[in-house]
């Protein structure tokens, strides 16, 4: 896996959750707030001492809605409907609306910047009359995020901001630390994006972007997971030589004396360097490895 891969993706698995977490708990204030305005409007409901919607307020929203020709919306601010919601932030911009419900009838809606109980459809003795009732209140989508708890979504994005920032941090001081991990001079980069040889050094590539060697014909060679680590360090060293203790350094740092399993990784790797193209590892009386273009087969 490219050393880079797991940073980004650590960092958008915080971002999405956190993101997620946020929304859910923005829709799980938006239905307490439901929930308040449907019990409120159900005690206003059963006090039954004066009438919410008069018989002459109804009679005007008639002649209001022949006169429009068109839905017509009137919206009541009842001290009693107030009262009985239990989050005091509703109570500032609380009302009911009212519709008659006859051949007229469409139902109704207010803006986005309302949340609404359900309808509760009651009859009016006096006047004859079948309502709907709805209880709003006024907030926008901002006022609600706000109320929510975004405690653990905050925390979340802050985390991944750390992480964001840590692991850039550590790339950096990781690079300049060790010299082999940086490009050697002369790369160039390919089409993709990934970091590759000059194409004149033995007929062999390095595609940073799918961590892979080519042949000069283009066709990945294979090698195994510590073949490929030694070769990405021969690649990137300057010159393209590194000494044993360098090797040994990155490939077994836990390891005090790993002289013989090097010579092991090296023998095995030879064959397959020389079968795919123009180079050889030369080794320098046991100290130094290189590779190096085999002039046998220009």
């Amino acid at each position: 896996m490219n050393r880079r891969l797991l940073p980004v993706t650590v960092f958008l698995t915080l971002m999405l959750t956190s993101l997620l977490a946020g929304r859910h708990n923005y829709r799980v204030t938006r239905d307490e707030i439901t929930a308040d305005l449907n019990q409120a409007l159900a005690q206003t409901l059963l006090e039954k001492k004066d009438p919410i919607v008069t018989q002459d307020t109804i009679r005007a929203y008639k002649q209001l809605r022949q006169t429009s020709g068109g839905q017509v919306l009137i919206a009541v601010s009842d001290e009693r409907f107030c009262r009985h919601l239990k989050n005091p932030r509703l109570k500032q911009a609380a009302f009911l609306t009212f519709d008659v419900m006859d051949g007229d009838y469409r139902g109704s809606s207010m803006d986005g910047q309302t949340i609404c109980s359900d309808t509760l459809v009651v009859r009016n003795g006096r006047a004859g009359e079948t309502l709907a009732l709805k209880g709003y209140t006024r907030l926008s989508a901002a006022a609600v995020f706000g109320m929510s708890d975004q405690r653990l979504p905050g925390g979340l994005m802050a985390a991944a901001l750390l992480w964001a920032i840590g692991s850039m941090l550590y790339l950096r001081k990781r690079e300049k630390e060790n010299p082999m991990l940086q490009p050697a001079e002369g790369s160039v980069l390919s089409a993709g994006g990934g970091t590759q040889s000059a194409p004149d050094f033995g007929g062999l590539t390095y595609s940073d972007a799918d961590d892979r060697f080519y042949a000069a014909d283009h066709t990945p060679i294979r090698f195994t997971p510590m073949q490929q680590q030694l070769m990405r360090l021969f690649w990137q060293a300057p010159s393209h030589s590194l000494t044993k203790e360098e090797i040994c350094a990155v490939l077994w740092p836990k390891k005090d004396d790993a002289n013989d399993t090097l010579y092991t990784l090296i023998r095995r790797l030879k064959p397959i360097v020389e079968e795919h193209t123009r180079l050889k590892i030369v080794a320098d009386r046991g100290r130094n490895y290189s590779l190096e273009i085999n002039e046998m087969k220009d």
